[in-house]
C-alpha cells in the first residue's frame, strides 16, 4: 500500500506540476499571475470555488468532526457550501460591476480612507496564514496514519506546494482544481458505494447498539443548534468577505458566469459535506479510529491500494490548490492594497515578483510553524476564520446598509471584532450567542464611532 501511494502521488503529482507549468502562459505580468485576465468561464470558476473548499478542512477535518459528533460533523462543509451560495446571490453582481479586486478597495471608495482597508490587509493575512497551515496538517495526518513522521509530512507538502504555487498562477491553480475536484467526488462516491456494499450501515447500527459509535451517527444530532451556528458564522462571513472570492469573481468573463459558477458550486458541495462525515462515522464504528487520521483509516483499509492511492493524491494536490489561493490572496492584499494602495507608490511588475517570492517563503515557514502545533484541522480553520469575520463583516455590510458609516467607525468595529474574539482565545468569559457576540460588539462600535466622527468629515 505504502509504495503504490508514493508511486501514485509522484504520478499526480507531476500531472498537477504540468497544468501548473502551462499555467504559467496565462501568468507573465503579476497582474495576470492574480487575475488571469478575467478568462474564467463557469467550469474553471465553479471547479476552482470547490477545489479550494473541499481541501483538508471540508474533506479530512469533516471525517473527523463525524468521528467525533455523527453526520453533524458535515456543519464546517455545509458552511463552507454556504459562503458559495452567499458569493453567488450577493456578491458577484456587486463586486463585478464596481470592479473590486478587494475589500480593502471597498472600503477605500466608500469610506474615503485608507484606514478600514488596513485592518482588512491585517486580518486577511493573519487569517490565511491560518488556513495556510491547516491545509498543510493533511501531510501531518497522512504520514502519521502512515506510520511516518509527521513533521516531515508537513514539510515535505509545504516544499512540493511552494514550488508549485511559483509556476501556477491563478490559472494554474483554477485549471487544476476542476482536475482534483473530479478525482475526489469520483473518489468520494466510490468509497460510498464500497462501505454500503461492505454492510457498512449495519456496521454502524451495531455499533450505535453496543455504544461505540459516536453520538449522532446517523442524524445530526451529535452537536446543538447554537453549536452550529457558532461553528457555521465565522467560516461563512469569514469566507464570504474574504480576498478570496473578490480574486474569483474579478477572474470571471462577466458577473453572470461569476454567479452562476458559485450558485453551481453551492449545489455540488452540500451532499459532498455529508460524505466524509459518514466516512469519519464508519471509521469509528468499524475500526474504533477517531480524529483527523479517520479519513485515511478508512481509505486505505475499504479500498483497492490503486483506488485510495489516487484519492489521497487528489487530497493532497487539493491542498496544493488551496495554499496556492493563500498564496495568491495574501500576496495581492499586502502588495497591491497595502504597498500600492497606503504608500500611493507604484511598484515595477518585476519588484512585484521579488516581493511576492520572499512572502511566500516567510508564509510557508510560519505556515509550518503552526501546522506542526496545532491540534485539529477544523479548530484552527474556526478560531482564525473567527477574526476574519470579526474584522472584515461589520464595515462592509454596514458601509452598504448605513449610509451614515463612517471610516472612524468601520476601524473601531474591526478593532472592537477582533479584540473580542482574542479575549475569548485567551480564556476570558464572554457569551457565546451562538457565536455572534463579536459582531453584535463590532456592530455597536460601528454605529457609536460613525457619531463620534461622522462621515462628512474626511477622514
Amino acid at each position: 500500500m505504502l509504495s503504490t501511494i508514493i508511486i501514485v502521488a509522484i504520478l499526480y503529482m507531476i500531472l498537477i506540476l504540468g497544468i501548473g507549468f502551462y499555467g504559467r502562459k496565462y501568468s507573465k505580468s503579476f497582474k495576470s499571475f492574480i487575475s488571469m485576465n478575467k478568462e474564467g468561464g463557469i467550469l474553471l470558476i465553479s471547479g476552482s470555488c470547490i477545489g479550494a473548499c473541499i481541501g483538508n478542512g471540508f474533506v479530512v477535518g469533516g471525517a473527523g468532526e463525524g468521528s467525533l459528533y455523527g453526520l453533524a460533523g458535515a456543519t464546517f462543509g455545509i458552511a463552507v457550501a454556504c459562503t458559495a451560495l452567499v458569493a453567488g446571490l450577493f456578491l458577484s453582481n456587486f463586486v463585478y460591476k464596481h470592479q473590486y479586486s478587494s475589500l480593502a478597495e471597498y472600503t477605500k471608495k466608500r469610506y474615503n480612507s485608507d484606514v478600514p482597508g488596513l485592518f482588512y490587509v491585517f486580518a486577511t493575512t493573519f487569517s490565511y496564514l491560518g488556513l495556510f497551515g491547516a491545509q498543510l496538517m493533511a501531510g501531518k495526518v497522512l504520514f502519521s496514519s502512515l506510520g511516518l513522521d509527521p513533521t516531515i509530512g508537513v514539510i515535505v507538502i509545504a516544499l512540493v506546494v511552494f514550488i508549485y504555487s511559483q509556476l501556477a498562477g491563478i490559472w494554474g491553480t483554477y485549471a487544476s482544481s476542476v482536475v482534483q475536484v473530479i478525482v475526489i467526488i469520483l473518489g468520494l462516491l466510490c468509497t460510498i458505494i464500497v462501505i454500503f456494499a461492505n454492510g457498512g450501515i449495519e456496521a454502524i447500527e451495531n455499533a450505535v447498539q453496543a455504544g461505540t459509535a459516536p453520538v449522532g451517527a446517523l442524524d445530526f444530532s451529535g452537536i446543538t443548534w447554537e453549536e452550529a451556528i457558532a461553528i457555521s458564522l465565522p467560516v461563512i462571513l469569514g469566507m464570504a468577505t474574504g480576498q478570496e472570492f473578490f480574486v474569483r469573481i474579478g477572474t470571471a468573463k462577466s458577473a453572470k458566469a461569476a454567479r452562476s459558477a458559485h450558485l453551481l458550486s453551492f449545489i455540488v458541495m452540500v451532499p459532498l459535506a455529508i460524505m466524509p462525515a459518514f466516512i469519519g462515522v464508519y471509521g469509528a464504528s468499524l475500526y474504533g479510529t477517531t480524529g483527523d487520521g479517520v479519513f485515511f483509516t478508512v481509505i486505505m483499509n475499504t479500498l483497492p491500494a490503486i483506488v485510495a492511492a489516487l484519492i489521497i493524491s487528489a487530497v493532497l494536490a487539493a491542498v496544493m490548490s488551496s495554499i496556492s489561493v493563500c498564496y495568491s490572496t495574501i500576496d495581492s492584499v499586502v502588495i497591491n492594497d497595502f504597498m500600492e494602495g497606503v504608500f500611493k507608490k507604484e511598484i515595477s511588475d518585476s519588484r512585484k515578483k521579488q516581493y511576492s517570492l520572499i512572502m511566500n517563503i516567510l508564509l510557508t515557514v510560519i505556515a509550518v510553524i503552526l501546522a506542526i502545533e496545532s491540534g485539529t484541522i477544523i479548530g484552527l480553520l474556526n478560531e482564525f476564520f473567527s477574526i476574519l469575520a470579526a474584522a472584515c463583516f461589520v464595515p462592509f455590510v454596514g458601509g452598504i446598509l448605513w449610509k451614515k458609516g463612517s471610516a472612524f467607525g468601520a476601524g473601531l468595529a474591526s478593532i472592537v471584532g477582533m479584540l473580542v474574539v482574542v479575549l475569548g482565545w485567551i480564556g476570558v468569559p464572554l457569551p457565546s450567542l451562538a457565536g455572534t457576540f463579536p459582531l453584535i460588539c463590532g456592530a455597536i462600535a460601528f454605529i457609536i464611532g460613525s457619531y463620534i466622527k461622522p462621515i462628512q468629515e474626511r477622514d
